[in-house]
């Protein structure tokens, strides 16, 4: 088994694999997305995660609830955000499972507003899907303003291709 985490972290159950998964660029040096080598049915366990427990909200971390976030910069950390995205997370369990049918080549994707009162950067989403939430900064939203004391620096990230092609 070809491991994303380092040796030091123990192995878990439903820990994604390089069997599994590719690591891959999303281009224009935004960063990188998660895509499946194999194909997962609805309501199939896609992977499992582990991290390091914070109370500060990082690029590579979900919130496991107000004040406590999971960071995990080898694995769930990269996982993309689109608004029909084809994944819905557990943090209690620590698993995504597959709300759509994910084919090989499909970025694996979920919806950052499940977890996220609040995004480390928030970014214009341009998924291309209906509906496209637009401004993406979190689900503690009234009207367009995030609910926070002050603003975090934005980023625009270009819309996704569907499936890319195996390298």
């Amino acid at each position: 088994m070809m491991r994303f985490y380092p040796e030091a972290v123990p192995s878990f159950p439903h820990e994604p694999t390089r069997e599994r998964f590719d690591i891959r660029p999303i281009g224009d040096n935004v960063g990188e997305g998660v895509v499946a080598r194999v194909p997962f049915e609805v309501g199939d366990i896609v992977f499992g995660f582990t991290g390091f427990y914070t109370s500060e909200i990082t690029l590579f971390s979900l919130q496991v609830e107000p004040g406590r976030y999971l960071h995990d910069p080898f694995f769930m950390g990269k996982i993309l955000h689109r608004c029909d995205a084809n994944c819905d997370v557990d943090m209690q369990r620590r698993i995504f499972t597959a709300r759509k049918p994910i084919r090989p080549g499909d970025w694996v994707t979920m919806n950052y507003e499940q977890t996220e009162d609040r995004l480390y950067r928030a970014f214009n989403c341009v998924c291309g899907t209906e509906p496209c939430v637009g401004f993406e900064h979190g689900r503690l939203v009234q009207g367009r303003a995030v609910n926070r004391a002050e603003p975090g620096p934005e980023v625009k990230v270009r819309a996704l291709p569907r499936r890319i092609p195996r390298g």
